[in-house]
């Protein structure tokens, strides 16, 4: 019973296209070494970076599709067509890329291959892979009267498509998944960030009321392992990043005062969190801190593309080997730099 139990697991992974790996152990923040950094993009990127889950390689979005780098400095390949790419996911322990296209959400191999759109009714304003890549909700801006939002999840596969049976009062400010893949994190926006974080179950109505924020958190980010919610909030001296547990106790500051404070990142263990303090239009430093702290600086970035409303867009590799970052937020391009770490 036990050998056929397992060969059908076995089965089950191969099915689904995913990958069996071994992780690397994240480096804890007092070993944490930047060895170089250097720009890692020829071309301008327009979407986040999406990393693939073995660390070395990771995906883009321009004005002329999806793009898919290593980390070893050969040139970009173009994986998928398109127009104008916002946003970029590649799921976890899959062998599948999400992207967003002109608001229309589609799904490819990580060969390029199987490329197919998500029928949804309207654009596709985010969306976030479940954790092991089973999943992908969708943040989708009804078309109609009022413009209604809506939340989908649709299957790897494509074969499943469902409607989540809420409807959010507000327009949604990110969206991310709990680590049963049954619940999803939803912020709402309010005047000048988001308001409030639900949890939503996907098969049926059960739905959550985490906490309201004010005055509203610019950015929200839920920890990869579902422990803390991040999120960049006004403060007395300027802006300031703050975590708390999703049931609203242990709220703690975890950066100093700074004007302004952008590109929240969970490393993917969830045990450090990145984040890029603005000092002006040209010039960025980007720290990291843990739930606990302390706080270190990393590294001084100038922006290529000086902009009054630039922001940085941050993203940590699998294992914590790098960390990409650059003006590539959805709304303005730029090329991708990555800091490469140490492990001693």
């Amino acid at each position: 019973m036990r050998r056929t139990a397992a060969a059908l697991a076995v089965l089950a992974v191969l099915a689904a296209g995913c990958e069996v790996r071994r992780e690397r152990p994240p480096v804890g923040l007092a070993f944490l070494r930047v060895e170089g950094v250097a720009r890692a993009t020829q071309q301008s990127a327009l979407s986040p970076v999406a990393w693939a889950p073995d660390g070395r390689r990771f995906a883009f979005g321009a004005r002329d599709g999806v793009w898919v780098q290593r980390v070893d400095g050969d040139a970009a390949v173009r994986l998928a067509p398109g127009q104008v790419v916002t946003a970029v996911a590649w799921a976890p322990m899959a062998q599948a890329l999400a992207y967003v296209d002109r608001g229309e959400l589609w799904v490819v191999r990580a060969d390029g291959s199987g490329r197919r759109r998500v029928p949804l009714p309207g654009p596709v304003t985010a969306m976030a892979w479940a954790p092991v890549g089973d999943r992908l909700a969708a943040v989708v801006r009804a078309r109609g009267p009022g413009q209604r939002v809506e939340l989908w999840w649709t299957s790897a596969a494509g074969n499943i498509l469902r409607h989540v049976l809420w409807t959010p009062p507000r327009p949604v400010a990110g969206l991310g998944w709990f680590p049963d893949a049954l619940y999803l994190f939803v912020p709402l926006e309010g005047d000048g960030g988001s308001a409030e974080w639900w949890k939503v179950r996907i098969a049926y109505p059960d739905v959550r009321l985490l906490q309201r924020r004010d005055p509203p958190a610019r950015e929200v980010a839920l920890a990869p392992g579902g422990a803390w919610v991040a999120f960049v909030a006004a403060a007395d001296r300027g802006d300031q990043v703050f975590v708390v547990r999703p049931d609203g106790s242990g709220l703690r500051a975890v950066s100093a005062p700074a004007p302004r404070i952008a590109g929240l990142a969970w490393a993917h263990a969830g045990d450090k969190l990145a984040y890029a303090v603005l000092a002006d239009e040209a010039n960025a430093e980007v720290f990291v801190t843990t739930p606990a702290g302390p706080t270190r600086r990393l590294l001084t970035y100038r922006l290529e593309f000086p902009d009054p409303a630039a922001a940085l867009a941050l993203a940590w590799a699998p294992g914590d080997g790098y960390l990409a970052y650059g003006t590539n937020t959805g709304a303005l391009a730029g090329p991708v730099w990555l800091a490469r770490f140490a492990r001693d």
